[in-house]
């Protein structure tokens, strides 16, 4: 076996190990965040047609005649602000720029309330791209 091959062997494994880990304390992390005791949860200015509009109106198609299945995992802060974006599933990488381009620049959302406090939640949202024929 090369040393290579040792290396992302090795690599492989400890990633497997460290996300078990974090997985575990995710979980414990949001699990009264989650719960029942959210009485509000996050909502874009005028509802999620607004957001799709908005991100209809940003976002600029290099591909537009590919159609693609996207997932955006992001953070709504305490403030309504959007930090932590990441892809979760995207088309390609061309898609997947632009999606984080324009999410950044989004506008303050409205935040996740827990016991009268504004709480930062994590928020998954689909991004699905049909042709134009």
């Amino acid at each position: 076996m090369s040393n290579i091959i040792k290396k992302a062997c090795i690599l492989l494994i400890l990633v497997f190990l460290s996300f078990d880990a974090q997985s575990q304390e995710l979980l414990m992390d949001t699990e009264d965040v989650y719960g029942a005791e959210i009485s509000a949860y996050p909502e874009f200015p005028g509802g999620m047609k607004e957001f799709f509009d908005f991100f209809n109106t940003e976002f600029k198609a290099q591909n537009s005649k590919t159609e693609s299945k996207n997932l955006v995992s992001f953070n709504v802060e305490p403030d309504g602000s959007i930090k932590k974006i990441k892809l979760l599933q995207f088309s390609d990488a061309e898609t997947a720029v632009e999606i984080i381009r324009v999410m950044k620049m989004s506008p303050k959302w409205k935040p996740a309330m827990k016991n009268g406090k504004a709480v930062s939640v994590e928020m998954k949202i689909p991004i699905v791209f049909t042709s134009r024929q």
